[in-house]
């Protein structure tokens, strides 16, 4: 099946380097605000209660060691320096993501050398084990904001997880077996919290995914109907001119005589009005489709005579129709001209897609008991379809070819969708093209 040509979008839909600018600026815009409104006063908290912390536990070591005192020195710093970045200066969207970053590393640090001074360095009191672990959860939540994706929150949090054993295992050697127990059990709460955080963000993107395409979709439905409305109009003011144009076209045909040499033209213009003819039509069915009918019809049966119709003539020996069709396939509520022009389109880009050196058109017919649908896949063996043309193919006026409008398959998808069916295309350019659709089975047939 081809569809190469020049590409025609939906007027109004974004195209995807567009859509994908525009999120990016819209996570950042956001990222902005959680990191003023609550990352920033929770650094702050954890700067004071571990200062607090640290003083309360150790009421005879005051002035505290030089390290402790240049590690909260130099976060502090740090926290001043993010504050008036985002507070006063109004950091562009542009700087937000490093900054963040790198604040989550400097976080992380911090955690991980009080972790080191509190348990190993300067211990509180002897056997005892620092109670600063609990930092190494706000870090693992403070993944949900900064990174998008499952595979990145459970990137970042492995890297926290590993940190934390390693600062288990500095201690180890100084703790009772009680505290060393107590470690063990520490260890495996925070990988359990770790696996659960990329558990959550991987349902909060599949979501998000779907929300996304909901919301495309209902894009386009809105595009569509701008366009189907102003389509109508159009064909509706341009189908008398053209239905005169070709009557008298046809009138000068046969009125000239046979050496005329003008007959060429008469026949030319006779023929480009038809055509225009069949593209208002085209786009009449597009903007108003029809509601359709319920019957019970056999898929195999209906397969056989559009598949009799266009393969007979004698221009189509090249090429091979294969059927597999599985036996007792119960009947589809359908109507049965709508799914016979949907079948029409699929078969013409099929075979157009094989071009003069034919080749094999198979089709295969099936029913799917535990979706109760019949399922039909039909394959060619032509030039297939560019990789990035694949998403474009049900677009409305996106073709190949020269002389095709772009129509078909928009009007397929429409009719199955109609139907409460599927559709979808796959393919590999230079190896062929497969389209399935799946369509419900009659009530009283279903499994």
């Amino acid at each position: 099946m081809t569809l190469a040509g020049t590409p025609a979008g939906v007027p109004g839909v974004p195209d995807k380097s567009q859509a994908i600018d525009a999120e990016e600026r819209e996570f950042r815009f956001w990222l902005r605000g959680v990191e003023r409104r609550a990352i920033l006063p929770l650094k702050w908290a954890i700067l004071i209660t571990a200062l607090v912390f640290w003083i309360l536990s150790r009421p005879n070591a005051w002035p505290m060691p030089v390290p402790v005192f240049a590690l909260f020195v130099f976060y502090s710093m740090w926290n001043l320096g993010q504050s008036y970045f985002l507070y006063l200066s109004h950091i562009g969207l542009g700087q937000v993501r490093p900054l963040c970053v790198a604040s989550y590393c400097v976080d992380v640090v911090f955690v991980t050398l009080l972790v080191l001074l509190d348990s190993r360095v300067y211990p509180s009191y002897e056997g005892a084990s620092t109670d600063f672990y609990v930092f190494y959860f706000l870090l693992i939540l403070r993944g949900f904001a900064l990174f998008r994706t499952a595979r990145a929150n459970l990137m970042a949090n492995t890297v926290i997880g590993v940190i934390f054993i390693t600062s288990v295992m500095w201690q180890e050697a100084a703790v009772s077996p009680h505290e060393a127990r107590n470690n063990m059990i520490r260890i495996v709460f925070v990988w359990l919290v770790i696996l659960m955080s990329w558990f959550i963000v991987e349902i909060i993107s599949r979501q998000k995914a779907e929300i996304l395409r909901a919301r495309e979709n209902l894009v386009r439905s809105e595009n569509l109907a701008v366009l189907g409305q102003l389509a109508a109009g159009v064909a509706h003011e341009i189908n008398n001119p053209i239905g005169i144009i070709s009557a008298y076209a046809e009138f000068l045909k046969r009125g000239a005589d046979p050496s005329d040499p003008r007959i060429g033209d008469f026949e030319t213009i006779h023929r480009e009005s038809q055509r225009c003819k069949q593209i208002v039509e085209e786009l009449l069915n597009y903007a108003r489709p029809a509601s359709p009918a319920s019957e019970s019809a056999d898929m195999a049966e209906l397969n056989n005579e559009v598949l009799n119709f266009l393969f007979h003539r004698a221009d189509t020996n090249k090429v091979r129709v294969e059927r597999v069709f599985a036996d007792a396939l119960p009947p589809v509520r359908m109507d049965r001209n709508q799914i016979k022009q949907a079948l029409l389109n699929i078969y013409m880009n099929a075979r157009d897609a094989l071009g003069e050196n034919g080749g094999t058109i198979r089709v295969e017919l099936e029913t799917d008991p535990e979706r109760a649908v019949v399922r039909q896949r039909v394959s060619d063996t032509g030039c297939g379809i560019k990789s990035e043309d694949i998403s474009r193919v049900f677009d409305p006026f996106f073709t190949t070819r020269h002389t095709g409008t772009g129509l078909g398959l928009s009007i397929t998808r429409r009719i199955i969708e109609a139907h409460g069916g599927s559709i979808a295309i796959s393919s590999k350019p230079g190896q062929g093209t497969t389209v399935e659709i799946s369509l419900p089975v009659a009530e009283s047939e279903e499994v």
